[in-house]
């Protein structure tokens, strides 16, 4: 079997290049610890955005608690057909 060379020009310098066993497994050692920190930073920073958007539906919920109050407690005074409100004393 023949052994295929490759080259690469980097600077319009041509390197013939064949890479090692040792340089492509260290490569995929690198290429796979990336992955491992990319996907934990993902995390993070998922959580991150969670903890965020749990705490903004906290807050709406405690700022807006005195209107839902009064719209609990307000009285009926009229009627609603088809969204078109209608007064009873008219």
């Amino acid at each position: 079997m023949k052994k295929k060379i490759y080259r690469f020009s980097v600077n319009d310098q041509t390197s013939v290049g064949g890479w090692s066993i040792f340089s492509r497994v260290l490569l995929a050692i690198v290429g796979l610890v990336g992955l491992v920190l990319a996907f934990m930073f993902s995390i993070v920073l998922l959580a991150i955005a969670a903890i965020l958007a749990l705490l903004l539906i906290v807050y709406f919920w405690w700022k807006t608690r005195h209107v839902r109050k009064r719209f609990r407690e307000a009285p009926e005074e009229g009627r609603v057909f088809d969204g078109e409100s209608r007064r009873d004393d008219l």
